[in-house]
């Protein structure tokens, strides 16, 4: 654990160097201003992008064309189909997510004049704050207000507002209000035959997210065994079906396993993200301490008991908008780590969200707008 703190310690020295240098080259000042007008072509970088906030952004192409405004993205060619095909932006410029400053430069030179960028990111590291310089933008929007080539500074502007609602409140700086952020969640027709047809006959059943690639929102097996036992003790009526991934095989075999229950069950073979959607879609409700599933839970009309580390930022950015949710906070740690919990207010909360599902089956997703 130490020799990790050491680690975390030098590769923290190490990015802050590297942006005070580039700051000091290319962070060049702009007057501040409140409002824009006149858009016609926007960028948002999302080189960084994941599903789960990719989804918090899909409503944004939608309420911002309806000005014909064209919404260009720049995204990974991993995320750029889903960009493009998916969420309806009108060009998504491909590149790495740590680009090399030559091609950065190349990038820019391609996607030429733009009325405004927007970076929505806490804070812009090196590559970030080169590429925000080689852009050709008449402004640029972004959270890091301490940026001098940002002149629309939205960080304090939005401290404590769901992602969601900050870009409602970059929209409403640009003169657009009344903006639908109902969510569009990528669905595959393989995948929901797939998964229609492997729970038919199945009980009602809510979902069990526990896996994600980086330690502080992992649930353990201790942990999860508990709260699934939780749930099944508090809803007789419902299955609990374990949500997996490519590489989480294993583990969630071992929960089912261990876990003396014949109401648990999961998807053998589970392939893409597209399966965990489409079980989503059917469950009536999710326990999870990912916020990716959370999100598309929250586009799909279903509500969440969430679980986070002691983040209190991060739980406002990212908690589920879903009014039937709950979404709690661990206790503090260091590391942080979402397995320290409170138990005896883990069960209060669970007994009030378990109490409000009735009402979540009346709660029917609504379709986004063409």
């Amino acid at each position: 654990m130490a020799m990790t703190r050491l680690i975390h310690r030098i590769r923290a020295w190490r990015d802050d160097t590297r942006r005070s240098i580039v700051s000091r080259l290319f962070d060049e000042h702009r007057p501040e201003i409140k409002k824009l007008d006149g858009l016609r072509r926007v960028l948002f970088v999302r080189w960084d992008a994941k599903w789960g906030d990719s989804v918090v952004f899909s409503f944004v192409p939608r309420e911002l064309q309806q000005y014909d405004i064209s919404v260009e993205v720049i995204a990974t060619s991993e995320m750029a189909p889903v960009f493009r095909d998916q969420f309806g932006a009108d060009a998504v410029h491909e590149t790495k997510k740590r680009a090399g400053y030559g091609e950065i430069r190349r990038l820019a030179r391609e996607i030429g004049q733009v009325d405004l960028v927007v970076f929505f990111s806490h804070l812009a590291n090196h590559r970030a704050i080169f590429l925000l310089s080689q852009l050709q933008a008449r402004h640029v929007a972004a959270l890091d207000d301490r940026l001098g080539l940002v002149d629309l500074k939205l960080g304090e502007a939005t401290r404590g507002q769901h992602f969601a609602d900050k870009y409602v409140t970059l929209m409403s700086r640009c003169g657009f209000e009344n903006v639908d952020t109902r969510y569009i969640v990528p669905r595959d027709v393989a995948s929901e035959a797939r998964v229609a047809a492997f729970l038919q006959e199945r009980r009602p059943f809510v979902c069990f997210n526990a896996y994600s690639k980086g330690r502080a929102r992992s649930l353990t097996l201790e942990t999860s065994q508990r709260l699934v036992g939780l749930l099944l003790e508090r809803l007789p009526g419902h299955d609990v079906c374990v949500l997996s991934a490519p590489g989480k095989q294993q583990e969630v075999e071992a929960l089912c396993h261990d876990t003396e229950a014949q109401r648990l069950f999961y998807l053998p073979d589970t392939q893409t993200i597209y399966d965990n959607i489409a079980l989503i879609a059917k469950a009536d409700a999710l326990v999870s301490g990912i916020t990716a599933t959370v999100h598309m839970a929250d586009g799909l009309g279903v509500p969440s008991f969430v679980l986070f580390p002691y983040d209190p930022v991060d739980r406002d950015d990212w908690h589920s908008r879903h009014p039937l949710s709950i979404n709690m906070l661990a206790e503090p740690s260091d590391p942080l780590d979402v397995n320290r919990l409170d138990w005896t207010l883990v069960e209060k909360q669970l007994d009030a969200f378990v109490r409000a599902l009735p009402q979540a089956h009346a709660a029917e997703p609504v379709a986004p707008r063409e």
